[in-house]
């Protein structure tokens, strides 16, 4: 069983910085990858709408 966060030990200020780093690349990249698929979607639609007529 895995212990509560309350008993580790609190992180540095180096080891912040990095934990915060590595979650703002890590959200940079999902809100890329969420916007390619916002426009691999809109572009399916056109597609499909243009050949329904």
């Amino acid at each position: 069983m895995s212990k509560p966060d309350g008993d580790r030990a609190p992180m540095s200020p180096e080891e912040q910085k990095a934990y915060q780093a590595r979650q703002k690349h890590r959200a940079i990249i999902l809100a890329g990858l969420l916007g390619f698929m916002v426009v691999l979607f809109y572009f399916i639609t056109i597609v499909k709408i243009g050949t329904a007529s």
